[in-house]
């Protein structure tokens, strides 16, 4: 009787064993999914996110709600420093002029997309959102992107793509 339960426990354990292996090995050739993670914060004066660039990279942008001024960088791998920088002003592209709006209000947010530039532009694997909170105006921008430069130290302009008016006809493209 004693030898049939050692028996017993010794399918069992092995049974146990080569289940485990074999969902093991199943696990391990299914790929693992990567998540990638973007926040953004709006204060007074200030919108701030970050962007998802490529694989591994990620940039991050502020926009002055006094000025208009939607700026951003990349930090390079080596040595980690801010190598690519972003630039431009957003208040035309929302039909505001400069000064004459007081207290203006943005939202500044990241999203995921695979697009194309203008002329052959490469571009990063997100855009931004900037929306007029007093209009609903949004403007998206490209971030001009290519990885064989994403060491080197440079300056680029910001790329608007399209326009969306929520009030008075929906999508506006220009």
């Amino acid at each position: 009787m004693r030898i049939r339960s050692l028996q017993a426990v010794a399918i069992m354990v092995t049974a146990s064993v080569v289940g485990g292996l074999v969902v093991g090995l199943m696990l391990r050739a299914a790929p693992i999914p990567h998540a990638h993670a973007v926040s953004s914060l709006v204060e007074e004066s200030f919108a701030v996110c970050t962007a998802f660039i490529d694989d591994g990279i990620e940039g991050f942008f502020v926009l002055d709600f006094e000025t208009g001024d939607l700026s951003g960088g990349v930090l390079g791998q080596t040595p980690l420093k801010f190598t690519r920088a972003y630039r431009h002003n957003v208040l035309k592209d929302l039909d505001i002029k400069a000064g004459k709006v007081k207290n203006p209000r943005f939202t500044l947010l990241s999203g995921v997309a695979m697009v194309g530039g203008p002329a052959g532009t490469t571009m990063a694997q997100s855009v931004l959102y900037v929306t007029d909170v007093s209009t609903g105006m949004t403007v998206a921008y490209g971030i001009p992107w290519s990885s064989q430069v994403a060491s080197t130290p440079g300056m680029a302009e910001l790329v608007p793509l399209d326009i969306a008016k929520p009030r008075g006809g929906g999508a506006k493209i220009r």
